[in-house]
């Protein structure tokens, strides 16, 4: 409803010129103008501004003798941005910013929370992603190899996989086209802009369904190190199932390196593959596999297991293979400079 707005002071007055010259009672004036008593007194002494129409049935009342004061009219909602805004930063005053990514994480969450707390408010929301279930399988093994080595499970609604943003471009479509195809779910895929992480790219992908599924397939939240997690008992029961399983680890916390030795008083230039973790069961799982499928790996340092052999490098790209096509380009690359030398 549009107001009146007056002068400070001049509002006050021409009520009380209205009141004497109507021969009404404040009570039969408030009548008059079809309003609560309390309300007429909240705009005699200028608490609120007071309606255009009962501003009108006032001109009505009033004689010759009532002088009209200078006025304007305020519009319908008027007040409403800046009651938006007086809102909006007392949010922020409670809440932290929510244009932030640590509000928008923190908002989510409480959103989620509120969901679960509350089902019956938020019936006509889709609480929770429908996902595709699968079973036990060579993709699926290599998806969980994947998160044991660069991914994680930190809270009960979000699976992240963190790719270098240079080395991995080609992996990181691999990795999306992997999971659309075991779960039927689009993840995001975020360039970070922190000085640290700037070359980093995170994939992730927000499902409590999802979570739920990686759990009971035996993965766990939290930190991987401190938690010392392993690889679940069903891939490593399973030969296939374990060797997919290695891809994923090696393609994500593995890397082929070539170095220099020297043997019997002469050089030599060789080509070596790594996988580097602090997770004792993880590292025991990539020793085992490898040993399964008859490498020879070395452990070094508590943290590392390695094949040293060229040939077995090799017999490793041909049998096992790289789904990071990064690996197998700086291969290709130590091989040529092998040649050279």
């Amino acid at each position: 409803m549009p107001r009146v707005k007056f002068k400070k002071g001049r509002q006050s007055k021409f009520l009380n010129n209205v009141y004497r010259h109507s021969n009404f009672t404040w009570s039969q004036l408030a009548n008059e103008l079809n309003i609560h008593r309390r309300t007429l007194f909240d705009w005699r002494r200028e608490k609120f501004t007071m309606s255009n129409r009962a501003f009108g049935i006032c001109l009505g009342l009033k004689n010759k003798e009532t002088k009209i004061p200078e006025y304007k009219m305020l519009p319908d909602f008027w007040s409403a941005s800046r009651a938006a805004r007086k809102g909006g930063l007392k949010v922020v005053e409670r809440h932290g910013n929510p244009g932030t990514p640590k509000g928008r994480v923190r908002g989510g969450l409480i959103s989620q929370q509120r969901r679960k707390k509350y089902p019956e408010f938020y019936r006509k929301c889709n609480l929770k992603k429908d996902i595709s279930r699968p079973g036990n399988s060579t993709e699926l093994a290599e998806f969980i190899g994947i998160i044991l080595g660069d991914g994680g499970i930190g809270s009960d609604y979000q699976v992240v996989v963190t790719v270098h943003k240079e080395n991995g471009r080609q992996y990181i479509g691999f990795i999306c086209s992997l999971i659309k195809n075991l779960f039927k779910l689009t993840p995001a895929v975020y360039c970070l802009q922190s000085p640290k992480s700037k070359k980093v790219v995170r994939i992730t992908i927000s499902s409590s369904n999802l979570v739920d599924f990686l759990l009971a397939r035996g993965l766990k939240k939290g930190n991987k190190v401190k938690n010392q997690v392993g690889v679940p008992i069903w891939i490593k029961k399973n030969k296939k199932f374990s060797k997919s399983c290695l891809r994923g680890l090696i393609d994500t916390d593995g890397c082929v390196y070539g170095h220099r030795h020297n043997s019997h008083g002469y050089n030599h230039y060789n080509i070596g593959l790594a996988f580097t973790n602090k997770s004792i069961p993880l590292l025991d799982f990539v020793y085992n596999t490898l040993e399964i499928y008859n490498f020879s790996p070395k452990k070094q340092g508590g943290s590392s297991v390695r094949l040293y052999r060229k040939h077995e490098v090799l017999r490793y790209y041909q049998e096992i293979g790289f789904s990071n096509s990064y690996h197998s380009k700086r291969l290709k690359n130590f091989l040529n400079l092998k040649k050279k030398l």
